[in-house]
């Protein structure tokens, strides 16, 4: 039998292993453990711009994340310590293109993170997030991020969504990022 075979049959005994375990009632807390830094994404230098993004999220409870189809496959998640997790990223990669973020400014991005979904596709794990973003001048736009990836050879269903949960966060980012509308905004140029 060769490797990639045995590679193929161990990720299919798992996924079916840690899809039996969730179905049987066992409940997994996900929480991003990182979210990856976005690259590929031109966007004007922002030395000069003065800003401070903020975490709205209302709901801190562990909620069931459903599917498309409104059904739960066994994760749960606090939607306040997603939308933590994606206002840091942000403010890390506004910081890094030359944006100063601090506490008392005029300008204010607030960031709530409403609706989480997570969809088992065969072999896959796929997360989407909606992220809607709304600036102390009254503008306000919805994002979207999705990120998707197989089971690692000896990675757990935790270490997978948790992987997987960052990079859609990561994906929101990089949607304001791109967002001529976004950028308009927080460098005041509209």
């Amino acid at each position: 039998m060769g490797k990639a075979s045995m590679l193929s049959q161990y990720s299919v005994v798992a996924l079916l292993v840690c899809s039996a375990m969730l179905l049987a009632g066992c409940s997994v807390k996900v929480t991003p453990n990182n979210v990856p830094l976005i690259t590929n994404v031109e966007t004007p230098r922002m030395s000069g711009v003065s800003l401070l993004v903020v975490n709205v999220e209302k709901d801190s409870s562990d909620s069931r994340i459903l599917n498309d189809k409104g059904h739960s496959l066994g994760f749960v998640a606090n939607k306040q310590a997603w939308s933590k997790k994606l206002v840091e990223a942000l403010a890390s990669e506004l910081a890094k293109r030359g944006a100063h973020i601090r506490a008392n400014n005029t300008l204010t991005l607030s960031i709530a993170l409403p609706e989480i979904v997570f969809n088992q596709i065969q072999d896959k794990y796929q997360f989407k997030v909606k992220a809607v973003v709304t600036s102390s001048t009254g503008w306000s736009k919805n994002y979207d991020g999705m990120a998707e990836s197989g089971l690692g050879l000896f990675e757990s269903a935790d270490t997978l969504a948790k992987r997987v949960a960052g990079r859609a966060l990561a994906d929101a980012v990089k949607a304001m990022l791109s967002d001529t509308e976004f950028l308009a905004q927080v460098t005041d140029k509209k």
